[in-house]
């Protein structure tokens, strides 16, 4: 076999989704299922899909030339459903489908064998959404709404037990007038949440290469440092949950970047809808980003939504002046500006500026991309220190980054709260003397909570919203 034909067969992961302008015809939704299936069979490719009237969201695994052959053959799928339904013009030799599917590929760890980080089933399924930001209510829920429904009881009851337990720790039990209000100000927010109607017919988020978010940041940033502004002009805004952002963000000098701190996607909304988020974002421009981009596609449209609506948390607050989005996400950016290997030295002079610091969380086998951001600490990029790392061990502070600790994430070894199971960061020094959950009890081991002494259920508490400023 040739050289040429020996390179794509290296095992790659692709990450992608689309959102069609008149999105799917629903009569041909287990039609195209079956197309999938039928392709990533024959192609050997295992991964997860969703199908929706919206259009589709994916990460599949298997050799470079499959995974590349599949995407061809899903954009003439795609023409064939899709492009009849929009118009009858001629689109000359362009492929209209480059501007609405998004596709990724991704590099593999070296530090773990490939076998394990490739899916080892394949599963397509029809959805509601692309990406689910609201969740469902009892009349759209579909066959397993009885299941949704416990489920939904049982969080709510999670979630009052523990903001009671808050409310007592931060004021006192005497002051139960404050607790009242506090508990009238959330249910307040998730009744706005749940009656903003139509949002997804509002305007996306405006694109933003990798390229052209760099440039409009560092410029702000610039701007920022000569005092141009009386405060930020701009803000960014992670939408992802608080276990990816422990281990690699965005931070832009002199710039604030608000962190949800969600455990869910589906609790964004709630977040977005605070005091500390609505501070932050009202009149500024907003830069949103997530790992691959297919959130910030609902979250761009519901946060133009919510603040047009002049409810809750936003009642009387000034409409974000521009809302951004970075195209492809931070898997996108980093193959611009992020490095595979060790991060370069301080002094090198052709160091690209890059804003991102640390690993990019994924949701596949590998738990982490290779691509690491070694993001700068001042607008200068050859002489300022870079930062590749942000994660701390909850028990000892040092730094670290990884919830595997050395161990593929198939092997199920990673650290979590015995109480409620989020991923939590624990060295290696420390990951000895606690006990994961699910792990056995031992003597002179302690169990491993989120809140280092206590769970604090951490995520799933709207008012964890904050505000940082690098």
């Amino acid at each position: 076999m040739s050289t040429t034909d020996d390179i794509p067969t290296k095992h790659m992961i692709a990450l992608y989704y689309c959102y069609p302008p008149a999105g799917l015809p629903k009569d041909q939704l287990e039609p195209h299922k079956l197309f999938h299936q039928e392709t990533c069979t024959n192609l050997n490719l295992g991964g997860r899909i969703r199908v929706s009237e919206e259009g589709i969201n994916g990460v599949l695994s298997g050799t470079e030339n499959a995974l590349r052959e599949y995407e061809a053959s899903l954009r003439k799928e795609l023409l064939k459903l899709v492009v009849v339904v929009i118009d009858d013009n001629d689109h000359d030799d362009d492929d209209p489908t480059t501007e609405w599917l998004d596709i990724k590929y991704c590099h593999l760890r070296n530090d773990i064998p490939t076998e394990q980080q490739l899916f080892d089933s394949l599963q397509v399924k029809i959805t509601r959404e692309v990406v689910s930001l609201i969740e469902p209510t009892p009349q759209n829920q579909g066959k397993n709404k009885g299941k949704r429904c416990r489920q939904r009881r049982k969080q709510k009851r999670k979630e009052k037990q523990m903001q009671e337990k808050l409310a007592e720790a931060s004021v006192g039990e005497d002051d139960s007038s404050n607790n009242k209000a506090t508990a009238v100000k959330l249910a307040a927010a998730k009744e706005v949440v749940v009656n903003i109607e139509d949002w997804k017919n509002n305007t996306p988020a405006q694109h933003l290469s990798p390229e052209e978010w760099n440039n409009k940041l560092l410029e702000l940033a610039q701007q920022e440092e000569e005092g141009s502004f009386e405060e930020s002009e701009a803000v960014l805004l992670d939408t992802r949950n608080i276990y990816e952002t422990r281990v690699g963000h965005f931070a832009v000098p002199q710039l604030p970047t608000l962190f949800p701190n969600t455990r869910k996607f589906s609790s964004l909304p709630l977040a977005l809808n605070t005091e500390e988020a609505a501070e932050a974002l009202a009149g500024k421009q907003v830069f949103m980003y997530c790992t691959g981009g297919v959130r910030c596609e609902r979250a761009g449209t519901y946060l133009r939504a919510l603040s047009d609506s002049n409810s809750g948390a936003w009642q009387g607050k000034e409409k974000p002046k521009a809302i951004f989005q970075l195209k492809g996400g931070i898997q996108k950016y980093l193959e611009t500006y992020g490095e595979q290997v060790e991060p370069k030295s301080d002094d090198d002079a052709d160091a690209k500026p890059c804003l991102y610091r640390g690993k990019n969380f994924v949701f596949d086998q590998r738990r982490t991309d290779p691509v690491i951001g070694n993001g700068i600490t001042s607008k200068a990029a050859s002489d300022s220190e870079r930062v590749s790392s942000v994660g701390q061990c909850i028990i000892c502070s040092k730094t670290h980054d990884d919830y595997d600790n050395g161990f593929s994430p198939c092997d199920e070894k990673e650290a979590r709260c015995c109480r409620c199971r989020v991923l939590v960061l624990v060295c290696n020094d420390c990951r000895p003397n606690v006990r994961s959950c699910g792990e056995p009890e031992t003597d002179n081991v302690t169990d491993l909570l989120c809140g280092r002494t206590t769970c604090i259920d951490e995520g799933n508490i709207a008012e964890n919203v904050e505000t940082v400023r690098f």
